[in-house]
């Protein structure tokens, strides 16, 4: 199927903006080799992807930001140190 739920870096950051009327995005920490940790964040990006492809007629985006690799997108929507 078509991955709906989008990484969100420092490169395309303007671009998923542009492209979405409504954006909701998910800071997330760096996934763990902790097999609960794992399992949590690929839970997550399930629902994530459902909620997307139901909303997706509406204009609504789904994104994940990656507090750790991405801190320049995460100060940038005041979720940095």
């Amino acid at each position: 199927g078509q991955d709906r739920v989008l990484p969100v870096t420092a490169k395309n950051y303007r671009a998923t903006l542009r492209r979405f009327p409504v954006l909701a995005l998910l800071h997330h920490p760096p996934r763990h080799r902790d097999r609960a940790a794992q399992r949590h964040g690929e839970m997550e990006e399930l629902v994530l992807e459902l909620a997307a492809q139901v909303l997706e007629d509406k204009g609504v985006g789904f994104g994940l930001v990656d507090s750790e690799k991405d801190v320049a997108v995460a100060k940038k929507l005041g979720k940095g140190d």
